[in-house]
């Protein structure tokens, strides 16, 4: 975006109109107060628009923003408006804030092409991504840029969100602008915003050039390209406004208001940056945009390409880290399949494994979505991180297939003498493991990052650990003294947190049906059938499994329908709650099939 504002400030000086751009308001933040009476409602102290106001209170679009999770520091040099002085800035900090919103309330009657630009801190913990978007009734709000940041940033630095091209803000008596943040992860994070400006340009006949907000090479073979305002169809659609300095050329462009689509042959080298030259695109009004250059890269490199688990956790060593995190800066790319074995809501965790191996998953900004045990997906892009000893993806984009669902993945038999085999259990690391024959030796309830004893064969080991903190057995009975299976994933690292140096290797049962001695759930891994459609919304159907009557159960073994079956072959799933079930299959009292399913 900093390209994009230098763009538009050379188009203004070439147009004379430089000095013709207004600050409709200012913030500086000198007057708020520190912690814990810091303000939650804040008024304009510069520019135009004297009654310009900044909510954190609730209202006007905002989310409601209490003591612990605002501050006031010294402020920032940059950025000043008019005879201003540095004095303080606005701090926005704690965990408890995360997703919660700020809005700013202004007019820019008179007024065309809003520009924001302020300074901006973060620290370590602070909040790692914050989404800009816009409303003119202060309900529905559109995100125009979502700013991530991977590390901290001191001093202050400039920022600047673009909203020149959003037509719908020009000339309106108010209008709402929201920032939205996420992903801190301490009390003591917080990010800190100051002197922050609302610039515009005057309203009237459109003089102004257009000028281009992104490009991105969406495919091996399509370019987009965004423009701030609609275009003229002829010159956008025109190929010979768009060259490249690799082999591709553009053949076919098509484009949508201010989206142009730029189709080439042949396809992008994989992972190698190319540039990209546009020129002579015109606005509706004629207007002809200033010639521009932009280096794109389709892809990674070959090298980063990783076909299975088991190479891409050979691109970082993880072996040995009792310091912290260590992260690596290089974007791999998961192309193999891989399914889902665990997931958690904490930091959107999840576990994936495949033939070669398994590994967790840290899905802060929740890039993947949602996803359940069972579905199978490719195409993962990601980054990786040393996490005391446990190696954990981080992914960068959305993966590309979901290949399927209600796969399963056979556990690694282990014992728990190899439970205290360090070497072992981090060859295994994250594996999908079952631990047979075995007693819980402890008693109680079972309470999150509590651990419990385990008795196999004269072994004991603290070895049962409830590391997913929204497993369903929390808080439930302890089967003590029962001799059981478990089964779980397989948390071994270095270091868990801080502290529990005396033992580091754990089986993580995943929900309450991996431990036999919890649950009542048929055995599903016998006489499993297909059923379609699946996930459904309504009812399920099967061929070739004759049956007279049908049994659901909940994922915590609770029978919670039954009903015949009759010619038709199909089992309804009215009055059932979204989410997963198991479907046991009857003929005259003898199991003939079974199946998971999803209720949608």
């Amino acid at each position: 975006m900093k390209k994009i504002s230098l763009l538009l400030i050379a188009l203004m000086a070439s147009l004379g109109l430089f000095a013709q751009q207004q600050t409709l308001a200012f913030f500086s933040f000198n007057a708020l107060d520190s912690a814990p009476n810091t303000q939650n409602l804040i008024m304009a102290d510069g520019g135009l628009m004297s009654d310009a106001t900044l909510y954190l209170n609730g209202t006007n679009g905002s989310s409601e923003w209490v003591s612990t999770e605002l501050n006031s520091f010294f402020g920032s040099p940059m950025n000043l408006y008019g005879d201003a002085v540095s004095g303080r800035d606005l701090a926005l900090r704690n965990p408890s804030a995360n997703n919660k919103s700020m809005v700013f309330k202004l007019s820019t009657t008179g007024f065309q092409g809003v520009i924001i630009t302020y300074a901006y801190r973060r620290s370590g913990t602070g909040f790692n991504s914050c989404e800009w978007s816009y409303s003119t009734d202060g309900v529905n709000f559109t995100t125009v840029e979502t700013k991530t940041y991977t590390a901290s940033i001191s001093p202050h630095q400039l920022e600047t969100v673009d909203m020149s091209g959003v037509t719908a803000l020009n000339e309106q008596a108010v209008v709402y602008i929201k920032m939205t943040v996420n992903g801190c992860t301490s009390s003591s994070g917080n990010n800190r915003i100051d002197n922050v400006q609302f610039n515009a340009l005057p309203g009237g006949d459109d003089v102004y050039a257009p000028y281009i907000m992104n490009v991105t090479a969406t495919d091996s073979n399509m370019v987009a390209v965004v423009f701030n305002e609609e275009l003229d169809n002829a010159t956008a659609t025109n190929v010979a406004n768009y060259t490249f300095d690799n082999s591709s050329t553009a053949s076919v462009v098509t484009v949508s208001a201010n989206v142009v689509n730029v189709m080439v042959t042949p396809a992008f080298p994989n992972g190698i940056p190319f540039n990209m030259f546009i020129q002579n695109v015109e606005d509706l009004n004629g207007n002809v945009m200033a010639p521009d250059t932009f280096t794109l890269t389709y892809g990674i490199p070959e090298e980063f390409m990783c076909a299975d688990i088991a190479t891409l956790r050979s691109k970082l060593d993880y072996t040995d880290n009792n310091s912290g995190s260590i992260q690596d800066t290089v974007e791999y790319k998961l192309t193999g399949s891989v399914i889902v074995t665990a997931t958690a809501a904490h930091n959107n965790q999840k576990m994936l494994q495949d033939e070669t191996g398994a590994i967790l998953v840290y899905d802060q900004n929740n890039v993947l979505g949602s996803l359940e045990v069972g579905d199978e997906i490719s195409g993962i892009y990601c980054k990786l991180t040393n996490y005391w000893g446990f190696l954990e993806l981080v992914p960068t984009r959305p993966y590309e297939h979901l290949v399927g669902y209600f796969q399963e993945v056979d556990p690694l038999v282990i014992t728990l003498s190899q439970l205290n085999d360090n070497s072992f259990m981090i060859e295994h690391q994250a594996e999908v493991i079952e631990l047979d024959n075995v007693t819980i030796t402890s008693s109680g309830n079972f309470a999150k990052l509590n651990r419990y004893d385990l008795l196999q064969n004269g072994v004991t080991a603290p070895a049962l650990y409830p590391y997913f903190q929204d497993v369903d057995y929390l808080t439930l009975p302890i089967p003590t003294g029962v001799e059981q299976t478990i089964l779980g994933v397989n948390f071994a690292t270095s270091k868990i947190g801080s502290s529990n140096f005396d033992y580091r290797y754990y089986i993580v049962p995943r929900f309450v049906s991996d431990m036999s001695a919890m649950t009542s759930v048929p055995d599903y891994g016998k006489m499993q059938i297909s059923v379609y459609p699946n996930p459904t919304v309504d009812v399920v159907r099967w061929n070739n499994c004759d049956a007279t009557s049908a049994e659901i159960y909940d994922i915590n073994g609770k029978k919670v329908a039954e009903q015949s079956v009759q010619n038709d072959n199909m089992v309804s799933l009215r009055g059932l709650s979204t989410g997963s079930y198991f479907l046991r299959l009857l003929n005259d009292n003898e199991v003939v099939g079974t199946a998971k399913i999803v209720k949608r």
